[in-house]
């Protein structure tokens, strides 16, 4: 499973066909290869910020030569690719997007600066919204003078009550390619009700700009919410060049390999779309990345009959967590990137600046440690990786306790420099007047709080509770932490998924997806649902569902082929939290909008507790949806038979544990000697080609049939770690 090729497989894999999910992370690029045959290969590269199309194409060729096929061959013979890219968000963070001009309603040009009067507070920590000193204003990805307001105006009813001014737009728009515009976007009061004002402004700046890029809001973000949707108008223009430009070169790369069929590219709502409507709406891609584990998490739990799943993603930058409940992913309907509110349809992931090569340094005025949330990244790395990087990090405190190999390597072809990192928290700890081992124990200390604070607040505030749920750790780095961010919060299960699988998590959940495509309107009715409001609910539904099912048929679905679930955002009247509830198939009668009713009942008890709910206020609902999928005939995952074979270490090393207090000789393991029905008692590490996971004292490991290492914490009581002292005391 996600093992090295042998020879003996080689005429096994001559008429093979293949799918490739690839997934561009901060610190490395992933790259996933599955089989007709459930045969899984792994590649795995430096990120390439620079050119990111260069790790994707050097991710691909390094599974290739896993396999042991050449890397046309491999394109030619694949049936599937699909990609997860950062390269929207890193526009967004880094300001290297075009430059934006916004036509809106006259009166309407400043929403997108005045946010609701929420700027300050979107998307910043508690210190900041709590001490106004520190908060700041941020800045806009439209600037004034590239806005221009327009005389028009529908009312909430969608008529029109004042046309359209063509000469207004016009002369807008040579004002605002004279003033150097590169995209344009088009945001008007109600045209998301009726779009004829923004389709006639499209075709105008068409005649004007030739073939400029256009983000249309009514296209974008149908929905109710003025400021959220002209930044999301906005942002899908910033961000739209550029990804028609990447997009193209990934496009007619792969197709100068070989590869005959279309890339698909991975969207934040937890599914694929083709390289055409990815082109159209960029949007849709930010913050695709960490759904693609999330996305496996949820498929292979099912698979494995787990369907309640804490999604704890660790990489090199950062730690993503989510929660999969009844198999299914929590999902959000607004976003913020650089304190800006949008809406954007994403499965909610949430994220701390905590992974691998989060950097350790001392507070000036506390001269107190603390880890994160600046990087290393790839290049020049911890110094562990020999690149020249000086600072510790988060992986030089693993490899000083010994829990990653001191003299060993990541991926088969990085030496691990075990000097330089001794060398880097070395000098921390002459500073905070500590062992070396006791600074490097407290960097994985504080980094592992960290990790735990968010996945209690994801859970906790979600009205869920951890204890019912068992903890999976993919990432590069989650195997070596998850046993120790995960032991406080009652949790009894840590799963690490097949193993060396873990660490390219993502780029299989990217590579297995399914197409999906989410259709919303705003509608606002108030209980008691009479007729006309059930008969506007059946037309609605009715238009989203014929508008996906065209979407998913655009993309090269049948008909027959796609899956309809529908959903509507309730609440109760006059409060502020909607939930999203699940709508009763078919034609909607009386009785279907009772157990609709009955239905957000249940949810918003389940998310805020039992009694919460208050009926007697009445019901309001705000919004309508339709997801259509359409499924990819995946291949299953192989079950291995449990072996009746020993199993035997590798070797042994000193490793220093934190419940003991001291380094002790730990047996170390070869990930691909453990096998389904393996036990292995803590502690010990088994170490796989890219990711490691540690076994801590009082804890138990065995390995399942499709090769998950599922981790017992049950013996971690409290006492547990005194115990664990007195025992190598004795």
């Amino acid at each position: 499973m996600g093992g090295e090729p042998g020879a003996s497989n080689a005429a096994a894999r001559a008429g093979e066909r293949y799918g490739i999910g690839v997934d561009i992370g901060g610190t490395f690029t992933d790259c996933t290869v599955v089989s007709r045959g459930g045969a899984i290969y792994v590649g795995k590269v430096p990120t390439t910020r620079h050119a990111l199309s260069e790790g994707f194409f050097g991710s691909i060729a390094d599974a290739a030569a896993q396999i042991g096929i050449g890397v046309d061959e491999l394109y030619r013979r694949s049936e599937r690719l699909s990609h997860g890219t950062t390269v929207g968000i890193n526009a967004i963070v880094t300001r290297t997007g075009a430059k934006v001009g916004l036509l809106a309603t006259k009166g309407h040009g400043d929403a997108i600066r005045i946010m609701d009067n929420s700027g300050r507070i979107t998307g910043v920590s508690i210190e900041e919204v709590l001490d106004y000193t520190r908060s700041k204003r941020p800045r806009q990805f439209v600037e004034r003078e590239h806005i221009v307001e327009v005389t028009e105006r529908l009312d909430s009813k969608g008529r029109i009550v004042v046309p359209l001014n063509e000469d207004e737009v016009r002369r807008g728009v040579a004002r605002l390619l004279a003033g150097g515009v590169e995209a344009f976007a088009v945001s008007y009061l109600w045209g998301f009700l009726r779009p004829e004002h923004e389709l006639r402004t499209a075709e105008i700046i068409r005649e004007e700009a030739g073939d400029t890029f256009i983000s249309l809001a009514h296209a974008t973000d149908p929905r109710l919410g003025e400021y959220e949707r002209t930044v999301t108008t906005v942002l899908n223009a910033y961000v739209g060049p550029l990804m028609h430009d990447y997009i193209g070169a990934i496009v007619d790369g792969a197709a100068a390999h070989g590869f005959g069929g279309d890339v698909l590219f991975a969207h934040s709502d937890g599914g694929l779309v083709t390289a055409d409507f990815a082109r159209r709406h960029p949007i849709i891609t930010l913050q695709s990345g960490p759904v693609g584990g999330v996305v496996a998490s949820a498929n292979v739990g099912l698979y494995g009959g787990m369907p309640n799943v804490i999604a704890t993603d660790m990489g090199g930058t950062t730690l993503d967590v989510s929660v999969i409940y009844n198999g299914r992913p929590s999902v959000a309907d607004v976003a913020s990137v650089e304190q800006h509110a949008f809406h954007l349809r994403k499965v909610d992931v949430e994220s701390v600046g905590a992974g691998g090569g989060s950097i350790a340094w001392i507070d000036k005025e506390s001269n107190t440690l603390r880890v994160g949330p600046h990087s290393a990244g790839a290049v020049p790395g911890p110094a562990c990786y020999g690149r020249g990087g000086r600072e510790a990090t988060v992986t030089d405190a693993d490899v000083v306790l010994g829990i990653i190999d001191p003299e060993g390597s990541l991926g088969g072809d990085l030496k691990i420099d075990g000097k330089a990192a001794r060398a880097a928290v070395g000098e921390l700890a002459q500073r905070l007047g500590m062992t070396v081992e006791q600074c490097a124990a407290g960097i994985v200390e504080i980094v592992d709080s960290k990790m735990e604070d968010l996945v209690r607040r994801v859970t906790l505030q979600c009205g869920h509770d951890p204890r019912d749920f068992q903890l999976w750790a993919y990432g590069g780095h989650a195997g070596a932490h998850a046993t120790l961010y995960a032991r406080d919060l009652g949790v009894q299960t840590v799963v690490v998924p097949m193993g060396n699988l873990a660490s390219v998590f993502s780029s299989f959940g990217i590579g297995t997806a399914d197409i999906v495509r989410t259709r919303e309107a705003s509608r606002h009715l108030r209980t008691p649902f009479d007729q006309t409001a059930i008969d506007t609910l059946n037309q609605t539904f009715a238009e989203l569902q014929q508008a996906a099912i065209q979407d998913c048929v655009a993309m090269g679905a049948r008909p027959q082929d796609v899956k309809i679930e529908r959903t509507a955002n309730l609440k109760y009247a006059l409060q502020v939290f909607e939930v999203e509830t699940p709508v009763p198939d078919g034609h909607l009668d009386e009785a279907g909008a009772a157990k609709l009713i009955a239905n957000f009942d249940a949810a918003y008890e389940q998310r805020y507790g039992k009694g919460s709910r208050y009926a007697e206020a009445g019901y309001a609902l705000t919004e309508v949806r339709v997801r259509a999928s359409v499924a990819w005939d995946r291949p299953q995952v192989p079950r291995e038979a449990a072996t009746d074979k020993p199993l035997a270490r590798r070797t042994s090393r000193q490793v220093y544990w934190q419940e003991y207090g001291k380094a002790v000789e730990t047996p170390i393991y070869a990930g691909g000697s453990v096998h389904s029905g393996h036990r292995i008692e803590g502690p010990a590490v088994i170490e796989y080609r890219h990711t490691t996971v540690v076994v801590r004292p009082n804890q138990t490991a065995k390995i399942d049939p499709i090769g998950n290492v599922v981790i017992d914490l049950s013996a971690m009581a409290i006492g547990s770690v005194r115990a664990a002292k007195q025992k190598v005391a004795s």
